[in-house]
C-alpha cells in the first residue's frame, strides 16, 4: 500500500501485511516528522467520513535513531525504514505508473524503440545536443545531467521524466527564475512534445524523440 504524510504530502511503501490483524499503526514522517496514524486496508470497508490515514492525537511516543519509523501500535514492535517514492502526480495515468514502478510490477527506464535529446537553442551551451540515456534527467547549473553553465539557472532547476509510454515531463525544482513552457511558468508537472521548446533560466531546449525503428540511426 501507498502510505502518504498529512502534513507534506511525502509519499511512502509499506507491505500492509505487517498491521499484523491490528486497526491502526502509527507512523512518523521521516521528512517532516509529523506523527498520523493509517487505518489497516483490510480491515473492510471504513465508517462514513473515515480515511485510511488521519491525523494522531494521542502522546508522541519517543522516536529511535531511524525517523523513518513504522511506531507501533504495540511497544517494542520491529521499526521499519520507508523508501520515499516520488510526489503525487497531477493525472491518473502518471500516479498509477508511479505506483506500479513501486510496487515492483513495472520497471523504470527508457521505452524501447524511441531515442530522445535535447538541443541547447540559447544559453552557454547553444548549438549543442545532449543525448537522454535515462528515465529521470536533472537540469542544473553545474550539478545534475544536463549542465547549463547559465548563471540564471539554479543549481538544481528542473527534472524532465521520461515514461515507459513515450511521453516526456518537466517538473520545475521551485528554482529562482522559473522553468517556461509556452511563455509561461509552470508550477505543476507539463507534458513535453517532440520539438517543443521551453526555458530554464537564459537557457533555452527543444525536446527531440526520434522513432528509430521507423527511422534507423545512420
Amino acid at each position: 500500500m501507498i502510505v502518504v504524510c498529512q502534513a507534506c504530502q511525502a509519499r511512502f511503501q509499506y507491505d500492509d501485511s505487517r498491521f499484523g490483524g491490528v486497526r491502526t499503526k502509527r507512523f512518523k514522517c521521516p521528512k517532516c516528522s509529523h506523527v498520523f496514524e493509517v487505518v489497516n486496508p483490510a480491515m473492510g470497508a471504513l465508517p462514513m467520513g473515515e480515511t485510511l490515514t488521519r491525523p494522531f492525537t494521542g502522546p508522541v511516543p519517543e522516536v529511535g535513531p531511524d525517523p523513518g519509523l513504522d511506531l507501533g501500535p504495540e511497544p517494542g514492535a520491529e521499526p521499519t525504514p520507508q523508501t520515499p517514492i516520488p510526489p503525487a502526480r497531477t493525472t491518473a495515468r502518471r500516479d498509477r505508473e508511479a505506483m506500479l514502478v513501486a510496487a515492483g510490477l513495472q520497471k523504470p527506464g527508457l521505452p524501447s524503440g524511441y531515442r530522445f535529446s535535447l538541443a541547447f537553442l540559447s544559453g552557454p551551451q547553444a548549438s549543442t545536443v545532449q543525448v537522454l540515456d535515462r528515465p529521470r534527467i536533472v537540469i542544473g547549473r553545474e550539478e545534475g545531467d544536463v549542465i547549463t553553465r547559465d548563471p540564471e539557472t539554479s543549481r538544481c532547476h528542473a527534472v524532465l521524466e521520461i515514461h515507459a509510454d513515450g511521453t516526456v515531463w518537466i517538473t520545475d525544482q521551485q528554482s529562482t527564475n522559473g522553468t517556461h513552457v509556452n511563455g509561461e511558468r509552470i508550477s505543476e508537472p507539463v507534458q513535453l512534445a517532440s520539438q517543443q521548446e521551453f526555458t530554464c533560466g537564459n537557457s533555452t531546449f527543444m525536446l527531440l524523440v526520434r522513432n528509430i525503428d521507423e527511422f534507423p540511426l545512420n
